[in-house]
């Protein structure tokens, strides 16, 4: 899809009550409880400050689910290992969890675009 500039929707608030939507499902399929107050203010900071430590978390306990969420979320296997080899421990974690969200909001948007010239 050409010519898709984020930042316009970054405080669109279908699209960013539709990420949250979105990190809950797909943690949820991995057994992790993640919450949204529904402030579209706040967000990006809640869904990163739960993120973060389940991640962590969930590589600590069980890398195989860990690699299924990142693999169910679609963040770039490459993106990854780039974090992997020039970051470690929290650094990594931090890095990684914004990019999971930044990956579930590209989703969340890139259906509604392609929805609403579709529709």
């Amino acid at each position: 899809m050409e010519n898709i500039v984020p930042e316009k929707y970054r405080h669109d608030l279908e699209v960013v009550r539709s990420t949250a939507a979105q990190v809950i499902k797909d943690f949820g399929m991995a057994g992790i409880e993640i919450k949204f107050s529904g402030n579209p203010e706040t967000a990006y900071k809640e869904l990163l400050e739960q993120a973060l430590p389940s991640l962590k978390g969930l590589y600590q306990k069980n890398p195989g689910s860990f690699m299924a969420l990142l693999y169910r979320i679609d963040v770039e296997e490459r993106k990854v290992k780039q974090l992997s080899e020039n970051l470690s421990g929290s650094e990594f974690f931090a890095q990684l969890a914004a990019l999971v969200i930044e990956r579930e909001f590209l989703k969340v948007l890139i259906r509604k675009l392609y929805s609403s010239r579709n529709g």
